[in-house]
């Protein structure tokens, strides 16, 4: 009779390195940034005078990948773009007739407009020849940008978790 013998010996994982995967959910966290400023840039980029620059901030924490992309720089050029973001009511403001806003609601573009503010768009006081304007239509930039970045948003962050668990085992 012949014997057969099984030898068992355990197998020991390697550790999970968390580090490596919350390295790739990092740099696709800045990559997604750096997009969204890239698109932001753009309602900018032909305004003359103040206007802001974007800076993100990026989170890991718990269950959570943030990232936040913020207009920065001078306070009036946040402000020009917070006024065009949001919109406003009625203004006084004394310009050419042939005026053209530079940006549209809707877009990330910035055109070249048309006509000029006469009076700086200030509302001190109302000047003679001044009238009342439609306030400016938000243009809703934020919520474009997320509408159109949301799905691509989750798929490279699933990219990244996987490829920072390949490497995690490393």
């Amino acid at each position: 009779m012949s014997r057969v013998a099984i030898f068992l010996k355990a197998i020991k994982p390697a550790k999970l390195q968390v580090g490596r995967i919350r390295l790739e959910l990092l740099n696709e966290l800045r990559k997604e940034g750096t997009g969204s400023k890239k698109e932001l840039r753009k309602t900018v980029a032909s305004w003359k005078g103040a206007k802001p620059t974007f800076e993100d901030e990026i989170s890991l924490a718990g269950n959570d990948a943030t990232l936040v992309v913020h207009p920065a720089g001078s306070e009036e050029g946040i402000s020009k773009w917070h006024f065009l973001e949001a919109g406003t009511r009625v203004r006084w403001a004394l310009m050419s007739g042939d005026w053209k806003s530079k940006t549209r609601p809707g877009t990330f573009k910035s055109g070249a407009g048309r006509g000029r503010m006469l009076f700086g768009g200030r509302k001190a006081f109302k000047r003679r020849g001044m009238k009342a304007r439609p306030g400016i239509k938000a243009r809703g930039w934020t919520t474009k940008l997320m509408k159109e970045r949301k799905a691509r948003f989750a798929t490279n962050m699933e990219k990244a978790c996987r490829r920072g668990a390949e490497r995690a085992y490393g």
